[in-house]
């Protein structure tokens, strides 16, 4: 079933609500802060010789100029394949959801926790946070950008680019936990008004796309390309986490179950924005028209 306008706008709605919620929560309840910070702790615990330096690079990712970069990508994309609406979307989300994250960070500004947390300090002004808020807007673009039987990989792609620059953030101590998971709240809400927008311009004034042979040719080309790219990346991240699981489970398997032991916060947290992700993305993917 194809989602009207007023229930993507209801969604959006939603989104919003669960924003304000989880910032109440963060910042008003103890035992929330109290989580928080414990998972935080937990995060902090993998900074090391190996995870740090590799922490640094993903990081770099939800930068402004590796942002625009990929934004660029994923419009000429959508470009290539006769969707100019679909690449003003990519444009005009990544645009809003850097400029609302930062605005949002200076106005909900506030010191949860006084001091240093495991010999780091939480600047009050980092909810929500920039970096996962871009990581998931780009996730969100790059499932809208790819066509109908795409979006599965597109959103375990996209699925695993949030979770890396995530994760990457509060190991490096510059955000909590609860910043993550308010910045993919963020770039959702925005993502379903504008999907609206895209959905109420469609049924105003049918885009139609270039029905020439060059232009069939182009789509056809593109999406083949993009479906040896994104395969690849699947395969690659399946392989490579197999295969450090399998190293973590041969070499260091009582270290790892010691340390989930001592660190049953950081564990429910993870999963948590794991599965926060993935569920915010499927949502943002069964809103799609077939052709969107």
């Amino acid at each position: 079933m194809v989602l009207t306008p007023r229930a993507l706008l209801a969604g959006a709605s939603v989104i919003a609500a669960a924003f304000l919620a989880l910032l109440g929560v963060a910042y008003g309840s103890p035992g929330a802060r109290w989580l928080d910070a414990s998972a935080f702790q937990g995060f902090l615990g993998l900074q090391g010789t190996t995870l740090t330096p590799l922490a640094e690079r993903v990081v770099a990712l939800g930068n402004p100029t590796e942002v625009g970069l990929i934004g660029s990508a994923l419009a000429l994309v959508a470009l290539a394949r006769g969707r100019p609406r679909v690449a003003a979307f990519v444009l005009a989300l990544l645009m809003l959801t850097s400029v609302s994250s930062q605005a949002l960070k200076a106005l909900l500004a506030y010191p949860r926790h006084e001091g240093l947390i495991a010999g780091s300090h939480i600047d009050p002004a980092a909810f929500p946070s920039g970096h996962a808020t871009a990581a998931m807007a780009m996730a969100i673009a790059l499932v809208v950008v790819m066509p109908s039987r795409l979006r599965p990989l597109a959103a375990l792609s996209g699925a695993g680019l949030a979770l890396g620059v995530s994760f990457s953030i509060v190991s490096l101590g510059w955000h909590l936990p609860s910043d993550v998971a308010g910045g993919y709240l963020l770039a959702t809400g925005w993502a379903l008004v504008l999907l609206a927008a895209l959905r109420m311009a469609d049924g105003l004034f049918p885009e139609r796309s270039g029905r020439s042979r060059v232009a069939a040719v182009s789509r056809s080309v593109v999406e083949r390309l993009a479906a040896i790219g994104l395969t690849a990346v699947v395969v690659a991240g399946a392989v490579a986490a197999t295969g450090a699981a399998a190293l973590g489970v041969v070499f260091r398997l009582p270290d790892l179950v010691g340390y989930a032991q001592d660190h049953t916060a950081f564990v429910v947290v993870a999963a948590w924005l794991a599965l926060s992700a993935a569920a915010l993305l499927a949502g943002v993917a069964s809103a799609l028209a077939r052709r969107v």
